[in-house]
């Protein structure tokens, strides 16, 4: 994969979520080129399942589950509307922090996953989530996200096939008990 093109891909990624959402910088932004990897690596030691020959890796996690630890404290799986579970996010994450947004590029563990990482405060989350649905993700296709607590607590994967499945500890889903 061409790095020069990916690195200005996710500038530009970001500048349109901030541009068209009308959001601040300072409440939604790309990790800095020195946190990611670091960001990235800790959230695969805790959640990337890598026990199996093959579709291993935080890129399969949300359709094939996570590491065995972390499944012991599984949430669930929830069948949702991709283009509005979303507006469920201020139900389900109580606390008013900044969480880390993966928008996963695709490819295997074996073949170097590729994310993108950025840091959002809830409510700007849920604008750029509407965006990116309503535009094909900035038209880079329909692609699989997370969104990770960062102290690590809990992670959310949605994938395309319309499923959010959950990890961890401090979310509530009791807005999809009755719908």
């Amino acid at each position: 994969m061409n790095m020069k093109k990916s690195a200005s891909d996710i500038f530009r990624l970001e500048h349109e979520m901030v541009m068209q959402c009308g959001i601040s910088k300072e409440r939604f932004h790309k990790v800095r080129g020195n946190q990611w990897e670091n960001i990235y690596q800790k959230i695969v030691e805790k959640y990337a399942d890598k026990t199996k020959i093959w579709k291993n890796g935080l890129h399969w996690a949300n359709t094939n589950g996570y590491s065995p630890k972390s499944m012991k404290k599984f949430l669930g799986c929830y069948a949702v509307d991709y283009s509005t579970w979303f507006y469920f996010l201020p139900q389900i994450i109580k606390e008013n922090n900044m969480v880390y947004f993966l928008i996963n590029k695709g490819r295997d563990w074996n073949e170097g996953e590729e994310f993108w990482i950025f840091e959002s405060y809830i409510p700007e989350l849920v604008k750029v989530l509407d965006l990116l649905n309503h535009t094909a993700f900035l038209d880079y296709g329909w692609l699989d996200y997370y969104i990770v607590s960062k102290k690590y607590q809990w992670i959310i994967g949605f994938n395309h096939h319309d499923i959010i499945s959950c990890i961890g500890e401090g979310l509530n889903f009791d807005c999809f008990e009755n719908h």
